[in-house]
């Protein structure tokens, strides 16, 4: 695959980035927050299979949550273990490749004829998570 053309490459590229838009059309049907299906606070990739690097991203949605999916698609893949076909992990963690508790990431290994082939992911922030105070934020 060295030697592509550049209508190939287009190709591939724009078919990769029509299966994000695809996640991302998915996504804002099933939201129950209008933060994520209204005001697009929200994103979709395709990252690669053993070192987490973005492979593709939806034209949807905010393009920060593209860079931060990719640290924490990367820490999913350091530390899961024993992939199965329907796994999905879930992370809002800051540390953890994450911008707010309230940007949730689902990260998801996907197989083709029983390999791993790569990794999807999605972010969208959630209105409240729960906690002490609404919305996430305290002072204290």
């Amino acid at each position: 695959m060295k030697n592509l053309d550049p209508i190939t490459l287009t190709v591939i590229q724009s078919g990769l980035q029509q299966v994000c838009n695809e996640m991302d059309l998915v996504f804002v049907r099933s939201a129950f927050s209008p933060v994520i299906s209204e005001a697009l606070d929200r994103s979709d990739g395709i990252y690669d299979k053993t070192n987490g690097e973005l492979i593709a991203q939806g034209e949807l949605g905010l393009p920060v949550f593209v860079g931060t999916m990719q640290f924490g698609t990367q820490c999913v893949i350091e530390r899961a273990k024993n992939l199965q076909p329907g796994d999905v992990y879930i992370v809002n963690d800051p540390y953890l490749g994450g911008t707010h508790l309230m940007d949730v990431r689902f990260v998801k290994p996907f197989f083709y004829q029983g390999k791993l082939f790569a990794w999807l992911a999605n972010t969208g922030h959630w209105p409240d998570i729960g906690g002490a105070v609404p919305g996430g934020f305290s002072a204290n």
